[in-house]
């Protein structure tokens, strides 16, 4: 059996993490009940329209659109982007979870336009490539639905005003940023 030498340093020592700094379990639930978490307190938003313009309104701030314009050109996928956007939302208490939930689909549109409109291909999710790449399985696949209506994309997923908006966004040069 190896003997262990407890006059050097251990690995959380030499990492400086005290590995019993966590909390307890069920810590939470001792709190005085006026200190509540943005999550269990009424939330900002109940529809869709006015978050949306809310994320809108923050994702082309200068400093965020540098840094989403930097991760799409990074081929960081969409879906990705989409869920930090949208669970940060979540617990600083904008809408709740049932929300975030159909904020989903107009949130990727909205990446979506913004990519195209700086001419990025964008990367809807991880493996999309592969995919893609597998065109016989895709049309394997509509022959296995034996003609059954496959759900069409809604066009009205993100509100027009904020599409227009989106071709008014400072351009790349404007930015500081090169493609």
């Amino acid at each position: 059996m190896a003997e262990i030498n407890k006059t050097e340093p251990n690995q959380f020592e030499q990492a400086g993490v005290n590995p019993f700094n966590s909390p307890t379990p069920g810590e939470s639930l001792t709190q005085s009940p006026e200190q509540k978490f943005p999550w269990e307190q009424p939330v900002r938003h109940t529809e869709v329209k006015p978050v949306m313009e809310e994320i809108f309104l923050q994702i082309t701030e200068r400093e965020n659109l540098i840094e989403l314009l930097g991760l799409l050109m990074n081929k960081q996928p969409v879906d990705e982007i989409a869920q930090v956007i949208l669970y940060k939302g979540a617990t600083e208490g904008l809408f709740n979870m049932d929300l975030m939930l159909m904020l989903v689909e107009p949130t990727m549109y909205l990446l979506i336009a913004i990519a195209e409109e700086y001419d990025i291909e964008p990367i809807l999710y991880e493996g999309q490539d592969v995919d893609l790449a597998d065109k016989e399985d895709i049309d394997a696949v509509k022959k296995e639905t034996l003609g059954k209506q496959v759900g069409e994309v809604r066009k009205d997923a993100v509100p027009s005003s904020l599409l227009q908006r989106v071709k008014t966004l400072p351009e790349m040069e404007e930015l500081g940023m090169e493609q």
